[in-house]
Order: C-alpha cells, then structure tokens, then sequence
C-alpha cells in the first residue's frame, strides 16, 4: 500500500484471525481462486487472493489484503495489465477515512469516498468481492465503487 509507512503506527498490528476468516469467504465465494495464502508464514504482512482470471483483458489478476486489529483494511487488486484499484479504511489526511483508490493505478492522491460502509471483516470481504465479480462479469472498472453500502 502506498505510504504504508506513514500510518503503520495509526493502523497497529495486523490481526491474522481476521484474514483468516477473509480468506475463507473469498475461497467459498468463487470457483476463480487459485490460490488464497500469507505472504510469510512466520512473520505474515498480507493475505493474497490469486484469481485464475481478471477483468476485461487480465488473465490473472491478485488481491493483497491487509487487515489490522485496529479495524483498519486495505484491499488492494492489481492485474497482469498493470490496473490497480484499492478499497482503504484508515486514517488519511484530506481524504474520507473510509475511501476508494480508483484504476487504472490506485494512485494515493486520487481518492473517493468508498461506497464500502461495514467495518466487520466478513462483511467487508464480500462487498469486495461482489464488487470484484460485478466488474468481472461485465468487463469494466467502471462501477466498482457503485453500491448502497455492499454487501
């Protein structure tokens, strides 16, 4: 996550339980994972979703999720074309707490309020990925961030 440093200290530590039960709803929600599993077992930063498939022209494409015991997440999507978009909640000056990095790069300055409300990690990971699906389906990025509070 860009300028992951500059919140570590407001986000705290990551809370694997969490991801756990994000990965469990991801697995159980589409036949598209490949594979869902932490970047280090000892020492895990972020869990990443793998997807056999991605939108419009992806062949593969990849969440990296982070989720701290503070309650605060990033989901961060990022393709074999180079398109990135990202679902934050954490503190950012100038920005809504809870916001949404848009494609095609999920650059840090270009921020909108996220359409994601819930703060329950279940929840969350299924307003993610129905959004996810959504765009997949149809073959655009174009309403990822379109729900009335998803799931």
């Amino acid at each position: 996550m860009a300028g992951e440093t500059d919140i570590e200290g407001a986000v705290g530590p990551i809370d694997d339980v969490a991801l756990e039960e994000i990965r469990t709803v991801f697995t159980r929600a589409d036949g598209l994972v490949e594979d869902a599993g932490f970047d280090s077992r000892l020492d895990p930063t972020k869990l990443q979703i793998h997807f056999r498939d991605g939108i419009a022209e992806a062949t593969w494409c990849r969440f990296d999720i982070r989720w701290f015991q503070r309650q605060y997440y990033s989901f961060h999507y990022l393709d074999e074309c180079g398109v990135q978009f990202r679902y934050d909640y954490h503190p950012k000056p100038d920005a809504p707490a809870k916001h949404f990095h848009t494609p095609p790069d999920a650059n840090s300055d270009d921020v909108e309020q996220s359409c994601i409300v819930t703060t329950e990690p279940m929840l969350v990971a299924r307003a993610v990925h129905q959004l996810w699906r959504r765009a997949y389906e149809t073959a655009s990025f174009g309403a990822l961030n379109t729900a009335e509070n998803p799931p």
